[in-house]
């Protein structure tokens, strides 16, 4: 359209004939605009939201591709008259405003979208948080994956859409963070509903949950061009040394008071909540083999030290 109207402010007054140039470019213009109107009107049949609006759009760049064809072909065939000129000008102006209105709209459907598969996610990551069997933890998870493949496809689109790097870039990372937190939140899920009353458990559960949490909003924020708010999330290792820090404080015992039945599986039970947390570690993706290794061996390691702590108080 730029090329079809732009020329000089005061065109030679000397008769050149009908432009061949101008025609082709008309007609280029005239496909271009059919090929927009032909993908708006199979969007607008399966649209939800902004029906009523695309429609209306629709029918405004139908309306302003039409004045623009009528006022381009007088103009082709006497190009040099100024007035057609402008006329041209002013139709496209109108065209290209209309156009514009009809890409906002569809972008703003894309966008609704992806936050109704976003809604559909964090619906089914709640049931997960919530679980209260090991068979609902699996058919929850089950569903977790399929809405998080469809989410992750959506925001991907979305990232490449957008000109702000920095929020592409805020989109790639709560990707990659739905992905290792989702596999995280089943594990550490799996190891509450064997040791309920571990609150170094529950602490990492709502770690994991926050992390996925702040993703999702990262995601809306940066599909809706709002700005995030940079958040430094507590790391699972700096939990795991608490609750190791908390075991360590329990196990100075006085062995003249120490009752075995009340005192060993109460810290056995939380030494295997926190070899589950530190399992989830070992298990990470980032996690090297030979670290993993070594995660596993300390954890064997400090299940024999506490059993051999306790047969000491026993014997003293």
């Amino acid at each position: 359209v730029t090329t079809l109207v732009n020329c000089p402010q005061t065109p030679s007054n000397k008769k050149k004939g009908c432009s061949k140039r101008a025609r082709v470019l008309l007609a280029s213009v005239e496909k271009a605009t059919w090929n927009l109107l032909d993908k708006g009107e199979k969007i607008a049949k399966e649209a939800i939201v902004f029906k009523e609006e695309l429609n209306a759009a629709l029918n405004d760049v139908r309306k302003e591709s039409e004045a623009l064809s009528a006022s381009a072909r007088e103009f082709t065939n006497d190009p040099c008259y100024l007035p057609k000129r402008k006329a041209v000008v002013q139709a496209a102006r109108f065209l290209l405003a209309a156009v514009t209105r009809l890409l906002i709209l569809a972008d703003m459907i894309d966008v609704v979208y992806l936050l109704q598969h976003l809604t559909v996610f964090q619906r089914t990551y709640e049931s997960l948080r919530n679980v209260s069997s090991k068979s609902e933890l699996q058919k929850t998870y089950q569903k977790l994956g399929k809405d998080l493949e469809n989410l992750d496809y959506l925001a991907y689109r979305r990232q490449q859409d957008l000109k702000s790097s920095n929020q592409r870039d805020e989109i790639a990372a709560a990707r990659a963070s739905l992905k290792e937190n989702s596999s995280l939140l089943h594990s550490i899920c799996s190891a509450c509903l064997e040791h309920s009353d571990v609150a170094s458990l529950i602490a990492s559960k709502d770690s994991i949950c926050n992390e996925i949490q702040s993703a999702l909003n990262v995601i809306s924020n940066a599909s809706q061009g709002i700005r995030n708010q940079k958040v430094h999330p507590t790391s699972h290792s700096a939990m795991l040394g608490s609750a190791l820090d908390e075991l360590e404080s329990l196990i100075i015992l006085d062995p003249l008071t120490m009752n075995e039945e009340k005192i060993r599986p109460s810290l056995e039970k939380r030494l295997e909540g926190i070899i589950s947390g530190a399992a989830l570690l070992a298990d990470s993706s980032c996690t090297r083999d030979f670290h993993r290794e070594q995660i596993i061996a300390e954890c064997n390691a400090i299940r024999q030290a506490l059993q051999d702590l306790l047969s000491e108080y026993m014997n003293n």
